[in-house]
């Protein structure tokens, strides 16, 4: 059979590429490497922007915790906010893929679970894709397995130690007492507990997600200071399990011939704080769109794919890159600006609730950063 799509990876990117590619009445395969339900090393905090983005609702049972608020350490200060409204949910990955696989399928997918790649094979009108077992051939594959994965190799270089995030990650169990106490429905975020990046305690329904991340190429002895981590929040983590996550906010090529990448495969996640589904989840429907386009016979498909990734994804984690930078070279004009008062967070957790945007956000944040200079400057003065 000769698909008109087949998708690799069937994490939040994969999935959401199948859905709209099945509903739009395209034959679509959707492989996996791994057996669902599978356990995936994430955080699991899926934002208010992302939901949205999905269309339809997600099950109560796939929803650990709801989530209002952000407490946010660095060093001896904390800032913490909570919005009127949800910011986010936790999710156990464990739950979350098989279910948006499994919406894919409704839509006519065919999801193929166990069945790692083991190559891709390009041609001019069609392309190949190997496993173990079998081949396949599609008129157009979609490269969603991760920043690690074989797709992304046939498109561009791979991901240097600067270009990458390691993220540790171990769930310590609770009752749903102890952590409501604890933290109700805040994420408690602490950076500086990794080198350009942070610690988490993420409130889940029967456990705490603990973990921390930062830049590969910096992030010498990252089990002990994980570990460390996990001891200094009083969580002891029995075991981590560790993940890449690429820098976004780079412009990489995401195309070549009838291949496309998205999600982490295409560098989409946050470099300031690592989130990658709402990218994946955008990138997704967007290969689809170009899928679609594709096979209309418009030959500048991809190339449409690439702008709009672009304009809708890249440029917004350049800004977030930008960030991530600065609190490394000025870690005291980054104090002045999130930490003198609740206002930085407040705009900031705006972002998650997609409300605004990271453009937005550093439009607003230059107007302070006279305020946060003199305060460094003149330390003590009223500002």
């Amino acid at each position: 059979m000769l698909y008109d799509a087949i998708i690799v990876g069937a994490g939040p990117a994969g999935s959401s590429c199948a859905y709209h590619c099945a509903r739009q009445g395209l034959t679509v395969l959707l492989l996996d490497g791994e057996a669902f339900p599978r356990q995936k090393p994430c955080g699991g905090a899926l934002s208010a922007q992302a939901l949205s983005l999905l269309p339809f609702p997600l099950p109560p049972a796939v929803i650990e915790r709801e989530c209002f608020g952000t407490r946010v350490r660095y060093g001896k200060d904390t800032v913490a906010v909570r919005k009127n409204e949800r910011i986010a949910v936790l999710v156990d990955r464990a739950k979350l893929d098989p279910f948006l696989a499994r919406k894919a399928v409704e839509q006519g997918a065919r999801f193929l679970d166990g069945n790692r790649v083991t190559g891709i094979v390009p041609g001019r009108e069609q392309l190949e894709v190997r496993t173990a077992g079998a081949s396949y051939r599609a008129r157009f594959v979609v490269g969603a397995d991760g920043a690690a994965g074989s797709a992304g190799r046939l498109v561009r270089p791979a991901f240097g130690r600067d270009e990458l995030l390691t993220a540790l990650v171990g769930h310590v169990p609770a009752d749903e007492g102890s952590i409501s106490k604890r933290l109700g429905g805040d994420l408690d975020m602490v950076f500086g507990a990794a080198p350009r990046g942070y610690g988490w305690v993420f409130p889940h329904r029967s456990c705490y997600s603990v973990g921390v991340m930062g830049l590969a190429s910096r992030f010498e002895g990252a089990q002990h200071r994980a570990a460390a981590f996990a001891r200094s929040a009083g969580l002891p983590v029995p075991a981590f399990r560790g993940h890449i996550i690429p820098v976004g906010g780079i412009r990489r090529r995401i195309t070549a011939g009838r291949l496309l990448l998205a999600g982490d495969a295409a560098g989409f996640a946050d470099p300031f704080h690592g989130e990658g589904m709402v990218h994946a989840i955008r990138s997704g429907d967007l290969a689809a769109d170009a899928i679609v386009r594709g096979l209309a016979g418009q030959r500048d498909a991809l190339a449409w794919y690439e702008s709009e990734c672009d304009r809708l994804i890249v440029r917004q984690l350049r800004v977030a890159l930008q960030m991530a930078k600065m609190l490394v070279c000025y870690p005291g004009v980054f104090r002045e600006l999130f930490f003198s008062d609740t206002r930085a967070l407040d705009r900031f957790l705006d972002i998650p609730l997609g409300k605004s945007d990271y453009v937005r956000f550093r439009r607003w944040l230059l107007l302070q950063l006279p305020r946060a200079l003199f305060a460094q400057l003149h330390p003590g003065r009223p500002r």
